[in-house]
């Protein structure tokens, strides 16, 4: 009986061992595919011979610090790259990359990486820190960020980036931190990313930067209170500045400088105000009635003196 248990014990460990990942590595498809992804990433100038880049090759694991910049989990699982501060020059393939279905966080800032953000970036669904800020990426954010449901942190600024900033930005519900700063963004800011107070089912914005852009149009309505970092000096925003803004009195005229159609606290000019009209007191005839009344009176007048002229001459 006793053995009978230990061959049944034995039995369920191995099944229950079959169906945790290998603490090894990832499984040969996926590192296939970051290879392929660091070779493109690189681009021609880098001084690394390309069938070893930073240790990133099928012969090697990732997960035994054997790829630089790799951070795996207890399972073998790629779910960190950190490749900040290199001189690739290359392209950005989201489509190989996003083959490590586990990736939490890719932080490539501070290199020379061109052309366009790729639209299957929206494939790494599990993301929840990008970071691509200093670059020399091109072209619009594309739409296709905003089924990174996971994301809590989004920093683009130091880019070349053009167009709208998307609406689908105000689809990703746990972001915190959304950097766009110093790019060549144009558009409105779109009051979906704004989070007001009544979408409780979301976190709260934390952190917005955008200054240095091409934006237009007025500020919308954040949720002020809830920022910790708000800055949109240097664009062509207009009107006044919401008065959430200066209520918290966090955000000087430093966040809000060079927009030259913005006025109102915290900058140092004030809204212009409306034409105020004078109000016609009521039960006194208009100014049309008024001057209607004075030429019938006029009319009445010169007639009567015509009659007496022509009585008294004849």
């Amino acid at each position: 009986m006793v053995s009978i248990r230990i061959l049944t014990l034995g039995l369920i460990i191995v099944s229950l061992a079959a169906l945790i990942p290998s603490s090894s590595s990832e499984t040969d498809a996926v590192k296939l595919s970051l290879v392929g992804f660091m070779k493109k990433l690189v681009g021609p100038d880098f001084p690394t011979q390309n069938n070893n880049i930073l240790g990133w090759d099928m012969a090697t694991n990732p997960c035994r610090n054997q790829w630089h910049g790799v951070r795996c989990d207890v399972f073998g699982s790629v779910v960190g790259i950190f490749l900040s501060g290199f001189r690739f020059s290359g392209a950005l393939d989201a489509e190989l990359l996003c083959s490590a279905e586990s990736l939490f966080l890719l932080k490539l800032q501070n290199n020379t990486i061109r052309g366009p953000i790729p639209e299957e970036i929206g494939q790494c669904g599990n993301l929840a820190i990008l970071d691509l800020s200093d670059n020399r990426f091109v072209g619009p954010i594309p739409n296709e960020m905003g089924s990174l449901t996971n994301l809590t942190t989004l920093d683009l600024s130091g880019n070349r980036l053009s167009g709208p900033i998307p609406e689908t930005l105000g689809d990703l519900t746990s972001l915190l931190i959304l950097d766009l700063q110093n790019n060549q963004l144009t558009g409105s800011i779109p009051e979906s990313i704004t989070r007001p107070t009544y979408r409780a089912s979301d976190q709260p914005l934390r952190f917005f930067r955008a200054e240095n852009n091409r934006l237009t149009g007025p500020i919308p309505e954040f949720n002020f209170e809830m920022l910790a970092k708000f800055n949109v000096s240097n664009n062509d925003l207009n009107g006044p500045i919401p008065d959430g803004a200066a209520a918290t009195g966090f955000f000087g005229a430093d966040c809000f400088m060079g927009n030259p159609g913005l006025c109102g606290e915290p900058l140092p000019y004030s809204c212009p105000q409306p034409p105020v009209q004078s109000p016609v007191p009521s039960g006194s005839p208009g100014r049309t009635e008024l001057g209607l009344v004075m030429m019938m009176v006029s009319s009445i007048l010169g007639v009567s003196l015509v009659s007496f002229s022509f009585r008294f001459v004849y």
